[in-house]
């Protein structure tokens, strides 16, 4: 397959993903500042005048949850109680009215007074429900609940298309071979002479010569990013693509272990949410003293009501590679441990702490401020190329449909019968 092929392929899967990743590029740069700017928009929802008094154990604000909405069904509880935040509790609702729906409410957490509710999946784009919608459309596209998830897999294949597109465009960065250059002072040159003009944008030029550089120069200073944020969005939407991958190049395991899911989900577990708070400690400092490592807060304890297990989340140091938690699963009834992870597990592959440095790359979610400034640059560099490569097709189509009627004008007949590609 010759350059050609590569410049057409390229050319095809950018145009297939253009509008895509203009939507996900101007999105993305607005979420990664997205906790910022929903404070901002709507502090009567997320903020609370500190107090002197202490806040409510999260175990007791997620009781005042359950006892607004007692049919509803509450299985995850974060254990981070901020002073000047308030609480949120994750509610599903199985009230045939309510179809299901995940409410997300806010508690005052020296209270437990409700402050207000967010339904997910409500198309609004006012202030309160504004990053829901963005966050939405950025991974799902916010179609309509009846498509069920072919947004989500829609944007997962176009991450699959850009993530190969990624080596296909930095191919075409390249300087030719000697022998397909046309100018002998251009063969003569050494490479890297040939391809340092690809890292640069001549300005001086005219308005095609300058989207096509800052195309191509853009590509190259962002594509380590680029390729991140391409493949982490595989494992965001398209698991059934990622993880084999993913096991096949680096190793990958599931952590905790897969667990067999029940004939019939565990409604009322033996253990309540308490209990089972105190099993998991247990079981942590059990699992500490044994590996080595020291427990420094805990974060969040779930129900798999499918498996019948708890999971008690804890964040710990040393902080080795990608993953600072620890967690242990255990039976709902018994209390009985599961399965347990932590730092440096051997049971984990490279391919672990890979996704979850992508993950946290994609997301801003490490490395501060600069690492959302980053983020919030790079949104803007996809648009960028998008828009760039767009405009870059249009031309070329133009002129060669202007070529071609010149040959037909000229000489009566095309001068050639080969169709190009536009």
């Amino acid at each position: 397959m010759g350059r050609a092929f590569w410049i057409a392929l390229h050319r095809w899967a950018g145009l297939a993903m253009a509008g895509f990743l203009v939507i996900v590029g101007l999105t993305g740069s607005v979420l990664a500042f997205r906790e910022q700017i929903d404070v901002w928009l709507n502090p009567q929802l997320l903020t609370v005048a500190t107090r002197d008094v202490p806040t409510l154990d999260p175990l007791e604000l997620r009781a005042r949850a359950a006892a607004l909405y007692p049919s509803a069904r509450i299985d995850d509880v974060s254990l981070d109680v901020e002073r000047d935040r308030s609480y949120m509790a994750r509610v599903w609702m199985k009230e045939e009215g309510e179809g299901g729906s995940l409410i997300f409410l806010y508690l005052d957490p020296h209270t437990g007074e409700r402050l207000g509710t967010r339904t997910w999946g409500v198309v609004s784009l006012d202030r309160k429900n504004l990053l829901f919608f963005l966050y939405r459309l950025h991974y799902t596209l916010a179609l309509p609940p009846f498509t069920g998830s072919f947004g989500r897999y829609l944007l997962g294949v176009t991450a699959l298309v850009w993530t190969i597109d990624c080596f296909v465009a930095f191919y075409l960065t390249l300087p030719p071979r000697r022998r397909d250059c046309g100018k002998a002072s251009y063969a003569a040159k050494s490479w890297w002479d040939r391809w340092r003009p690809a890292w640069w944008i001549k300005f001086g030029g005219g308005a095609f010569r300058i989207n096509f550089d800052i195309h191509r120069a853009v590509g190259l200073w962002t594509w380590a990013m680029l390729l991140v944020f391409a493949w982490s969005g595989v494992g965001f939407n398209l698991d059934e693509v990622y993880r084999p991958t993913m096991k096949a190049l680096f190793g990958f395991a599931e952590v905790p272990a897969a667990l067999p899911a029940l004939a019939e989900p565990l409604e009322a577990p033996f253990l309540d949410w308490r209990a089972a708070r105190a099993v998991g400690r247990r079981l942590l400092d059990e699992q500490a003293r044994r590996v080595g490592f020291v427990i420094e807060s805990e974060a969040l304890l779930t129900y798999d009501r499918s498996r019948g297990v708890y999971a008690l989340d804890a964040r710990c140091s040393p902080e080795i590679a990608a993953n600072t938690r620890a967690m242990v699963v255990f039976d709902a009834d018994s209390g009985a441990l599961r399965a347990a992870t932590w730092p440096g597990d051997s049971a984990e592959r490279a391919g672990n702490s890979i996704g979850r440095w992508l993950a946290r790359l994609h997301t801003a979610s490490v490395f501060g401020l600069p690492m959302k400034i980053l983020v919030c640059a790079m949104g803007l560099a996809i648009c960028a190329l998008s828009v760039t490569g767009v405009y870059i097709w249009r031309k070329k189509r133009k002129a060669r449909r202007f070529r071609k009627t010149r040959g037909v004008s000229a000489g009566g007949a095309p001068r050639s019968e080969t169709t190009t590609a536009e």
